[in-house]
Formats: C-alpha cells, structure tokens, sequence
C-alpha cells in the first residue's frame, strides 16, 4: 500500500501553520480565517479571507471543500501575493478549469473558486511556491431569513459525515477530520442590533471556533430600497422584507428523518438531546397550532419509508408519538419517491439534517410538488434538499438547534402562501425565501456605467442576477453570470498569476479538511486511500510470487477483487510479463496515492511506494505494449506505466489526471492508442 512520502519539514513552521494535514507530516496550508459579515436593510454581505501558507520544500495545490447557502450570491475574489492585489474574472465553467489547468501545466501560481454541487464549493490554490504565502477573499451576498419577525443569518463552516456518494471526484469531495482552527469574526449592523447566537461579539468582533456555523441575529431592523448597479450600468434595487403570512389550509405531507446521523446531538446548546428528540418536540408543539381544515400526512424514512398516519384519522400529536426511533441510512431520494407515489398532497415539508447524497434532484422537481425543507444541527447540508426546495418554489429554513420549533412555524406559514419559483414581469421579479419576499428592479440611464461598483452595489446587482438566473435560457445565463462574475454551475471565478516565477514539475495536492463539527463527540480522521481489500492485498503478493518465478499458491475465493482473479489465472504475455485487464489497471491505480509527490511519479521515483506496488509497476513496465510503446515516444517503460497508471486513475484524481498529461500528452498517436488499449478503461482520459 502507498506510504507517504517522508518530508523534511521546519518544526517552526509546521506550529506557524498551525497543524497538520490529517495522517500525515504536511503542515496544513490553511493558516488564518476571518469573516467580515455586513449587514444592511435584511441583506447580509460577507466577506472570508483564507490565507494559505506553504511551508514544505515542494510547490503545492492546497484545495478545500466547504458549504455555502444555497441561496448565496458568491460575486468578488480578490487574491494577495506579496505586496500585489489581483482580481479574478468569471469564466464558464470549464472554459475556468482549463484556464487554471494549463496554468499549473506553465508552473504559474493561479486561483480557482467553482461550485462542485448547489450549495457546495470548492477552492483551489495551485502552485504556490515553498515559503509563499497568499491570501484570497471571497465575498458573497444572501438575504436574511425571517424568524418570526428577526431576522437570521447562518455562516455554515463544517459537515459530518454524508450518506452515498456525490458523484464527485475524490479531490472534490467534502471532508472532515481537520485541525481544529480559529477564527475572527467581525459584523457591522447598520441597521438593527446584531447578536452572535452562542457567542459575543466585542466591539463588534468575536473569536470564533471553525468547528460549528456561525448563527447572527438581528432585531430591529427595517425593510428599506437597497441600490445597485449591474455590470452594463444599470441601477438595480432590492428591497428584502417579511412576508405576511397566508391563511390557506395545509394540504402537505410531513417527512421525517429518522436515520442514523439523527442520533447525532443536535446543537452544543442542548447538550445530548439528539436531533431527532429535538424535531419530536418541536413537532408535538406544532400540533396545536394547527387548524381543524388543515391536512397533513406523517410520514419517517431512514433505509426504509413509514407511513405513520394522517390528520383525517387521529390528532397530529398524537402521530407524532408514533414515530420511529433513529436508525439506517439517509436515503432521501427513495423516501420523496414514495411519498409522491403514496400521497396526494400538493405540498411536502421535510424535516432532516440534510447529510445525504441520495437524492435525484431534478427529477424529484419534475413532480410538480412543492418542497419545503427544515434543517435541523449544527452540521445539517444545505446542497441537496435546498437545490430542491429552489427549483420547485419551496423554502427552506436552517435551525440553529434551540429555534427549530420557530423555524417550523416558519415553514408552515411559507406553506400556507400560494408562492412558487420566481416570477419576472418585465423589468421587476418577485422571490420568496425562507420567509422574506425580495423584490428586484432593473432601471436605464440611472447609472455611470464608467464608475467602479462598490462592493455593496455589486452585491445587490449580484442578489437580483442570482434571482433572475432561472428565468434564463442557459446561454443567456452564462453570459449574465459571466458579467456579474458570479460563481454558479455555469461559471467559475480563475486568476493566474503571470507575474510569478515558474515552478517546476507538477504541486502536490494538499486538501484540507474541514474540522469535524463540536457535536461529534469522537470524529474520526477521513480514511487514506491505503486501506487496501485483503483481496486485493493477495493479488499483490500473487504478482509479485509470479513476477519473481515463485508457484502460484492457489487461487483466493470467489469474492476476490479483480487483480485477485487475475493473479490466480496466472495470465502471461510472450515476452514472459503478467497479462494485465483493464479493470486490474483500475484497481493497482487506485492504490496509489497521487497526491503525495506527483512530480517524483513523474520522473518515475518509485521511492515513497511499498516494495509490492513497485514490483507491480515494473511487472507492468516490462509488458511488451509497453516496452514497444515507451521506446517510440523515447521514454523509460516505468514513466510510461506510471502514464497508463494515472490515466487510469483520472476520473477520481486530479493529480493523477496532471501526470497522465504530462507523461501522455493531451492525446497519444493513434497507432500507439490502439497498442495500449488493453489497458484503458473505456472510461479514462488523460
């Protein structure tokens, strides 16, 4: 199995850094956060500055993946490097990678903020050189939720663990298990009294832990016309403000989460109670506020879907009693089917954490249902079920633990109004979220279109923009987020460095973590990728038994992993090397860690590998495609295993993807394609 690469590393600098990257000696590059949060008129601006410090001997990529709102408006980031101020400009979104791709390929230092999945980002600073330090601040802007008439703003800083899988890449994917970190907060109120929940601000300022969502709230404030300016020089007001409540009766299904991770404490203010004991009393509370001409059907779901009963037949309380304990996984997806499929109500509220990847989002919108989302804990997710609740009209409100039973009464008085997704009537558009109506206006010859926007009026042009998106045909909103340089599914924000010195070879990724959230008791580092099947662990031993002339010693059961089954077939070329499939090049890559040093891979420095993975390689290496192969590009046969290797490897890891383009190129010569196809999953691409 792989075995990271042994660093020399200051002692001096790895406590600079503040800690390390999670299982092994690499000084974390994330070492200083702040959070400069405006508020105006019910429009929170904020501002994250990260700094990123290298302090090991090799230029590296340090990427992290966090949680945004979904509703976020992510329009400005600015990067530091030395004495210098850059501004990255939007691209569509792939035209963005390869801008920050091709300038890693030239050695140059380059940022790159995409969005992976609503609601979920990802920030990416490539080749930053040893003992470079840089400092990018993003800014974005979402308005404030209505609590009962205060207003709410939550900063979600860390998830636990999520149930399936994302469909992300493993570079991409959101983490946790990373140093505990502080940070500084700073809010200006300009309208209202702020309160950091959990917390105090002092002359306006707080120390904060990483390890938890930074929760504000405001009181006393007033709804008043916010001014912007678009990116072609209109001027644009926003007005945020409560909505009155809606007096239609309730026709809605009412989801419930019961799965494992409800188990999990709910806020640090209310000790052990569990997620799922907080929602059951919040429920039991709701029920007698409820009309006699209101509907509703209760339902839980972990693995499984329970349909616990309707009003039409017993008191809501009275159902609520009867819900399931937590247990199983969180299969949102297959539970929103079933209720669909079981209930006629047009309305669905559902009551979940939100840590769950199993979800089919836009075909669960093309029900025609209206969703309504209630998170609950201080590590719930937004992604999934907001993207939901956006596309169909609903709302979704975030509960910071003690205030779920006010953000319930919320979601209900949003379901008793006949709102839905937003409405454009020539230059106005209307939207409601989380209990606040924003209206949005586009006026001509008000503005100078030569003048540089102030950050708050990109802010409000970037709110409308981000409401007018779904209106839009997808090129004309491209071309809008591209403007208002805007991160969205569409477009992406890049800068390159072209000032700066050339690195050499390819940095080494270094992803950080996020903290594991204060409720987890005992949070568990994310698994490396070295924990290897016992399998697959006999294959090895197998190749390198059959490498060495050592007599196959039988074949492991019928459960074996691929290279197992090749092993105990014991397939040879005619020049005497192993004849390996295309699924077994699959599996020896995945047992490599790419991201450890993708520049000795490169040179074919086979050092930071156990003895049994660089036998494999060799054995590969000495195949007659790809001996013959190595020989016409003029390059020794162990690079260009290592190539075939990392292509292979290139759907789940960026590094691999850089060295499979580095030793193949962005396409081989067809004749030398053909040769090698034994070894390439239709799949990959370099």
């Amino acid at each position: 199995m792989p075995i990271a690469p042994q660093t020399r590393i200051d002692p001096l600098q790895a406590f600079m850094a503040g800690a390390f990257v999670a299982g092994t000696p690499r000084p974390c590059p994330l070492v200083a956060t702040r959070f400069d949060v405006t508020i105006d008129a019910g429009l929170a601006v904020v501002a994250t500055t990260r700094v990123f410090r290298n302090a090991e001997a090799r230029s590296i990529e340090a990427t992290m993946t966090f949680p945004l709102p979904v509703h976020a408006a992510l329009f400005a980031l600015d990067v530091r490097i030395a004495d210098r101020l850059l501004k990255a400009h939007a691209q569509r979104r792939i035209a963005a990678r390869e801008h920050y791709e091709d300038a890693l390929d030239r050695g140059k230092t380059a940022v790159l903020h995409e969005e992976v999945l609503r609601g979920v980002h990802m920030l990416s600073v490539g080749h930053l050189p040893p003992g470079a330090e840089v400092e990018v601040r993003a800014t974005w802007a979402a308005a404030l939720t209505n609590v009962d008439g205060r207003g709410r703003l939550r900063i979600p800083l860390t998830v636990g663990d999520i149930y399936g899988r994302s469909g992300l890449a493993d570079a991409d994917e959101l983490i946790h298990g990373g140093p505990l970190q502080t940070g500084i907060l700073t809010v200006d109120c300009r309208d209202g009294i702020a309160t950091l929940l959990g917390g105090r601000l002092e002359d306006r300022r707080a120390e904060i832990a990483l390890n938890a969502p930074i929760d504000i709230d405001v009181v006393d404030w007033s709804p008043r016309e916010l001014s912007g300016r678009s990116a072609e020089g209109r001027a644009v007001a926003l007005r945020v403000s409560p909505y009155a409540a809606g007096d239609a009766a309730l026709d809605a299904a009412v989801i419930v989460d019961r799965s494992g991770s409800m188990r999990e404490r709910c806020s640090v203010e209310q000790g052990s109670l569990s997620k799922h004991q907080v929602v059951v009393g919040a429920l039991a509370v709701l029920a007698g506020r409820l009309g006699r001409s209101d509907v509703l059907d209760l339902w839980d779901f972990d693995t499984r879907l329970c349909h616990i009963g309707t009003t039409r037949d017993a008191a809501f309380g009275d159902l609520v009693q009867r819900l399931n304990a937590p247990d199983g996984g969180t299969e949102i997806g297959r539970a929103l089917e079933g209720v669909i499929a079981g209930a006629t109500a047009r309305d669905l509220l559902l009551v979940t954490d939100g840590k769950s990847h199993a979800i089919d989002v836009q075909a669960l919108a093309r029900s025609g249902r209206r969703f309504c989302v209630v998170l609950v804990g201080a590590d719930s997710l937004e992604a999934n079920v907001g993207h939901l609740a956006a596309l169909t009209g609903g709302e979704i409100f975030v509960a910071a633990g003690p205030d779920l039973g006010l953000m319930l009464d919320a979601a209900i008085r949003a379901l008793r109004s006949p709102h839905g997704p937003a409405r454009r009537h020539e230059n106005e558009i209307r939207a409601y979220r989380a209990g606040m109506e924003l209206a949005v206006s586009w006026r001509t010859g008000s503005a100078d279109a030569a003048a540089e926007r102030t950050i708050a009026e990109r802010a409000v042009a970037a709110t409308a923009a981000c409401i007018l998106l779904p209106t839009l045909a997808e090129e004309e909103a491209a071309a809008l987020a591209e403007a208002e340089g805007l991160v969205t599914h569409l477009t992406s924000l890049v800068l390159v460095d072209e000032s700066a010195a050339e690195q050499a070879g390819i940095p080494a990724t270094r992803k950080v973590a996020l903290p594991s959230p204060a409720t987890v008791v005992a949070a568990a580092a994310p698994m490396a990728p070295s924990a290897m099947p016992m399998a697959e662990e006999f294959a090895m031993r197998c190749f390198f038994m059959l490498d060495a002339g050592v007599p196959d010693i039988g074949p492991p059961g019928p459960d074996a992993a691929p290279l197992a089954r090749g092993a105990a077939q014991g397939r040879k070329t005619l020049s005497g090397g192993f004849a390996f499939e295309p699924d077994e090049i699959v599996a020896l890559s995945l047992r490599i860690d790419w991201d450890a040093a993708p520049d000795r891979l490169q040179k074919a420095d086979l050092s930071g590998l156990d003895r049994l993975l660089v036998r494999m390689i060799r054995t590969l290496a000495k195949d007659t495609a790809c001996t013959d192969a190595a020989a016409e590009l003029g390059c020794d046969p162990i690079v260009l295993a290592i190539g075939i290797l990392a292509r292979a490897a290139a759907g789940r890891s960026r590094s691999a993807k850089r060295i499979a383009r580095a030793i193949l190129g962005k396409s081989l010569p067809p004749h030398i394609e053909e040769a090698l196809k034994p070894y390439f999953p239709q799949a990959a691409s370099a």
